[in-house]
């Protein structure tokens, strides 16, 4: 994501001067760290369970001025790592009721090795060919299911602006965020084009702000956006006459839920049924998400 004209560069150094200054994560780490920590986590889970799954979604998300979503897509993947031998010959249940009424807009697709029929079935994901020798690859992640989703109902933040002048020299900005899922946000930053060195003067505002008088930018940041503070706002007043100049903006955050409701009923031995342990992480991960 770019931030007006000024780069990703000049971008990257002014969250990471935030980081020393106000302990504030960069962008760059808000959309990385969450990914990085789900597949440690899977991966360090092995003592405790022969299986570990990561639950993933990558979304990217167009918003317009009045906090329309003109487009968003999703991209998820669930992926199986088998931690022992006893974790690679298995069969994953999963709730295929529930994804069948998710309606239009929506596709799921199976690995070419994984038994189509018996997912169709009963929502059951398992190899193709099982027993001694066959199964999951030890320690190595493989991706069982996919899911994709293109439409207007995939943006779990909407966010409108509102630039005015005020005919003295001065534009007035009115910005407000919703959150429209049950989803918790961490690390939110909207950066702000302001199109001028000149620093804000903040009329009102939930969350925290920095200024970036080189790269001419905003930083609007929240530690955390959930149940508790699901709308905010954030009102400033600057030198200027372009109205322009405040898009597009860019949104970043880090997230432990995901927009589709996939969700493991079980995991059993292919060989005998009997239940296997397994461990679950969720990670959601905006690649890109503007408002124009």
């Amino acid at each position: 994501m770019t931030l007006g004209n000024s780069g990703a560069k000049n971008k990257n150094s002014f969250l990471n001067a935030m980081v020393k200054e106000d302990n504030l994560a960069p962008l760059s780490n808000a959309r990385k760290a969450p990914a990085a920590a789900a597949v440690a986590a899977a991966s360090s889970s092995s003592p405790a369970t022969p299986v570990s799954i990561l639950i993933e979604e990558k979304i990217s998300v167009a918003l317009n001025r009045e906090g329309a979503v003109e487009s968003s897509e999703i991209k998820g993947t669930l992926s199986l790592v088998a931690n022992d031998a006893s974790g690679a010959d298995v069969h994953v249940a999963v709730n295929r009721d529930a994804l069948l009424g998710m309606g239009a807009g929506w596709t799921f697709s199976t690995h070419p090795k994984v038994n189509k029929p018996s997912y169709e079935k009963s929502g059951v994901l398992r190899l193709k060919a099982s027993g001694p020798g066959k199964g999951f690859p030890v320690g190595r992640p493989v991706g069982i299911l996919r899911w994709g989703y293109n439409g207007v109902n995939g943006a779990p933040l909407t966010i409108n602006c509102w630039p005015e002048e005020e005919g003295d020299g001065n534009i007035n900005v009115n910005i407000e965020y919703e959150l429209t899922r049950d989803m918790t946000l961490t690390d939110v930053d909207i950066m702000i084009p302001l199109g001028t060195a000149d620093p804000p003067s903040i009329i009102s505002i939930d969350g925290n702000y920095k200024h970036d008088a080189r790269g001419g930018a905003l930083l609007w940041h929240f530690d955390t956006i959930g149940a508790s503070n699901a709308s905010g706002s954030l009102e400033f007043s600057i030198p200027g006459n372009n109205t322009e100049a405040f898009f597009p903006f860019a949104v970043s955050f880090g997230c432990r839920d995901v927009l589709c409701p996939v969700d493991i009923s079980a995991v059993t031995s292919g060989a005998s049924g009997v239940s296997v342990g397994y461990a679950v992480n969720r990670v959601c991960i905006p690649e890109s998400y503007q408002c124009a």
